[in-house]
């Protein structure tokens, strides 16, 4: 048996049309894994009646919900799953739609041996320029940082708690890619961790994805960005 526990933390943002399949695989999931202890779901300001629906699943599925009005953005959203969750594990991934949920046994598998678990998407069908961005940042990240991800920013992963509660004390930078900052310093600071593949699925309706004409200033940005979360990393050693 094992003697450790996941918390399982989703953030929502408009998913009506996904949000109840969703929740009942993840249900289902819970049903045949006794590691996992909670549900949390942090709803980030819906307006397209996400809210409500949450409400009234939130007896039959047990979720634990944290509901605002307002629009509190990825990394508030994690830091809230911080907040109110439990466990010494958290799995953190947006709702959607777009993950095989059955996967998430794949990811507790390397646990507790890692303090972080990557999915890396596999078989992707999104957009052809959006897995070659993929490809190039991990390809900078190794050669920025020297730090070796296939998936860097990869929404569907479990950190050890102490570990992303100790990271989340420093400056967020890189807002438009904080999956990657916290990779980058978590994998800095010397913790286990291990990438596991998974599926991919496209969202369905109008992509949420970040939009060609965003993507030049995304990436000066990022590079700008990336020599002050390399100050805060070698501050680490």
């Amino acid at each position: 048996m094992s003697h450790f526990r996941v918390d399982l933390v989703f953030n929502a943002f408009n998913e009506i049309e996904s949000i109840e399949k969703d929740l009942n695989l993840i249900n289902f999931l819970c049903s045949e894994n006794n590691v996992i202890n909670r549900v949390y779901v942090i709803e980030d300001g819906s307006t397209d009646g996400t809210s409500e629906k949450l409400k009234e699943l939130s007896d039959k599925y047990n979720l634990s919900l944290s509901q605002s009005e307002e629009r509190r953005g990825y990394s508030n959203a994690l830091i809230e799953g911080l907040s109110i969750s439990k466990s010494e594990y958290i799995f953190f991934s947006d709702l959607g739609g777009k993950f095989d949920w059955s996967e998430v046994n794949n990811l507790i598998g390397k646990l507790p041996d890692n303090d972080l678990v990557i999915g890396v998407r596999k078989h992707r069908n999104d957009q052809k320029y959006r897995r070659l961005l993929t490809y190039l940042y991990s390809r900078y990240i190794l050669f920025f940082y020297g730090i070796k991800s296939n998936d860097p920013d990869s929404g569907f992963r479990i950190y050890k708690r102490s570990l992303i509660g100790e990271i989340m004390k420093s400056d967020l930078i890189n807002k438009h890619l904080l999956n990657s900052e916290l990779t980058v310093k978590c994998i800095a600071k010397n913790c286990n961790y291990a990438e596991v593949p998974i599926k991919y699925f496209q969202r369905k309706g109008p992509s949420r994805g970040m939009p060609l004409s965003t993507i030049p200033k995304v990436i000066f940005s990022t590079i700008k960005n990336s020599f002050r979360i390399k100050k805060q990393i070698n501050e680490y050693r």
